[in-house]
């Protein structure tokens, strides 16, 4: 039920009708291991939401409703007295029936989660059941990820100072934390 509920969360993302609150990650080593990746590996599905990911990110919720306002967003990310820490632990793969989704396990962390949660208050077509934070960092083939799968890959952001929200227009505006 997941993979389904996956694939048409891709179906509905194409063209940005909704919008998603996110934090810009900056992963040193990101150009030379996205290089890595053979480009026959790569899947496109046709349009831009695919591919390899040009920024790294980790998404805190997409699928934001039109009528949420900047001013709704920032009011819960003025209200988060938490810290947000970032602990990758591992390259790991979602997998369904039209490609392979290669990405960062990000651990979990209770500042992530708890504005996850206050973001899932405003209107929103979110229904995953649990929310996994992790950090794409390519769209491959069917079959195609499992060779850079690895478990031993580790690093840290501990310096997290922004949160991006990104308008269904995709106008992306900058809240300090």
């Amino acid at each position: 039920m997941i993979i389904k509920n996956y694939l048409q969360f891709i179906k509905e993302s194409s063209g940005y009708e909704y919008g998603c609150v996110m934090i810009e990650v900056p992963v040193s080593n990101w150009d030379k291991l996205t290089n890595s990746i053979d480009p026959k590996d790569i899947y496109t599905g046709g349009d831009d939401s695919h591919g390899i990911q040009e920024f790294p990110h980790l998404t805190l919720l997409y699928g934001l409703e039109k009528e949420v306002t900047e001013d709704q967003v920032k009011s819960i990310i003025d209200n988060f007295k938490g810290v947000i820490k970032i602990d990758i632990d591992g390259i790991n793969l979602f997998e369904n029936e039209q490609f392979d989704v290669l990405k960062f396990n990000v651990v979990s962390d209770p500042g992530l989660q708890q504005l996850h949660d206050e973001l899932s208050k405003l209107p929103n077509n979110d229904n995953f059941p649990t929310y996994t934070p992790h950090i794409t960092i390519a769209y491959l083939n069917k079959g195609e990820g499992k060779k850079y799968v690895n478990p031993n890959y580790k690093y840290s952001v501990k310096n997290i100072y922004d949160i991006v929200y990104s308008s269904p227009g995709k106008e992306k505006v900058y809240f300090e934390i």
